[in-house]
């Protein structure tokens, strides 16, 4: 079953990466100027255009900001663990980012943007009560999906110590933690493991992690979105390494 992408961005990265792609959809009197790199590389790839309503494109949208253009491709394909490993054996320096029950897609989505942004080497995810790749996240990666490697998981747990086998600190996030990001050991081979939007890190994720780290906060708010807080993170691992 083919999935749907949508937005410019998300369209144009995967008929340029050269992801199956069965079709892209057109709103009907969409701005030539917002889609002719779309329309450029669909006939490159040669894939069929099709121009239909606005309010067809409107009605199967997931939440309604396609941008006049839609694609149906081919079902995201996940990354074993394994695989990410065997490719960063040999690097001194590596980011992962894992991801402990964050359930909504467009968290997923923005935090794969800032792992291809960074330099990252690959999302962990979980098969359980985590966000899936939907419209949503494919429109919020900005065409980072076409990109990053995502491994989905079952036990998060097991996965991290599959890590730290392969030579990587484990680095939670958790506004308690007494350790700023600026005190802490954010170098190296490092994988940063973000915890969900309400709870945080669930008690045995945590007690996997090597140590624990919080942003400064001044503000009355007393912590950033999650994704956001993906970004200052994996930021401070990439100041590190210059």
């Amino acid at each position: 079953m083919a999935e749907r992408l949508e937005g410019r961005n998300a369209v144009l990265e995967a008929l340029r990466s050269g992801r199956r792609v069965h079709k892209v959809l057109l709103a009907d009197g969409a701005k030539p100027a917002g889609i002719a790199d779309v329309v450029t590389a669909a006939t490159a790839a040669k894939v069929p255009v099709e121009t239909v309503s606005r309010r067809e494109l409107d009605r199967d949208s997931e939440h309604g900001a396609h941008q006049g253009v839609v694609a149906l491709v081919e079902p995201f394909v996940y990354t074993p663990i394994q695989r990410i490993l065997d490719a960063t054996a040999v690097h001194d320096r590596s980011l992962l980012i894992a991801l402990d029950q964050v359930t909504d897609p467009g968290n997923l989505g923005a935090i794969m943007r800032t792992a291809d942004v960074a330099g990252a080497d690959g999302i962990i995810t979980t098969k359980h009560r985590s966000a899936a790749m939907t419209a949503h996240a494919y429109k919020a990666a900005a065409g980072a999906a076409e990109h990053i490697p995502v491994a989905r998981e079952s036990n998060l747990v097991q996965t991290l110590e599959t890590c730290k086998a392969a030579g990587y600190w484990i680095a939670g996030a958790s506004e308690h933690a007494e350790q700023s990001v600026w005190d802490a050991p954010m170098e190296g081979r490092l994988v940063l493991v973000m915890g969900s939007e309400g709870e945080g890190l669930a008690r045995l994720t945590q007690r996997q992690c090597d140590f624990l780290v919080s942003l400064p906060v001044t503000g009355p708010v007393g912590s950033l979105n999650v994704s956001a807080a993906a970004a200052v993170l994996a930021f401070e691992w990439v100041r590190r390494g210059r």
